[in-house]
C-alpha cells in the first residue's frame, strides 16, 4: 500500500471517529487507539501512541505530513481534515 493510500485511510478513519465523538481535535494516543481498533495500525502497550508518532515523524521528515496534523512541544495533534481550509478565501493581492 502506497503512502498516499495509507494517509488517506488513516485520515478517513480519524475523521469518522471525531465526527462520531463530536470532537474537532484529538491527540496522538487517542488517535492510535482508534486506528488500532479499526485495524489500521497496531498500538504499543508499553508506549501507547508510539507507532503513530513514529509514522507522523517519518511523514514530517519526508515532507508528506498533511496540513491538519501538527506537532507542539513534542505532542502530536490531529484536526478534522474537513475543517481545514485548503486555500485562502480572499486573495489579498487581487487589487494590485
Amino acid at each position: 500500500m502506497g503512502d498516499s493510500k495509507i494517509i488517506t485511510a488513516i485520515l478517513t478513519c480519524l475523521d469518522a471517529y471525531m465526527l462520531s465523538k463530536g470532537k474537532s481535535i484529538i491527540g496522538d494516543m487517542e488517535a492510535n487507539c482508534e486506528l488500532a481498533r479499526a485495524g489500521l495500525l497496531k498500538d504499543s502497550q508499553p508506549n501507547p501512541g508510539e507507532p503513530l508518532r513514529n509514522l507522523l515523524t517519518k511523514w514530517r521528515d519526508t515532507n508528506r505530513l498533511p496540513n491538519n496534523i501538527r506537532q507542539e512541544y513534542g505532542s502530536w495533534f490531529i484536526k478534522q481534515s474537513t475543517s481545514v481550509i485548503k486555500s485562502p478565501l480572499i486573495d489579498q493581492f487581487q487589487y494590485c
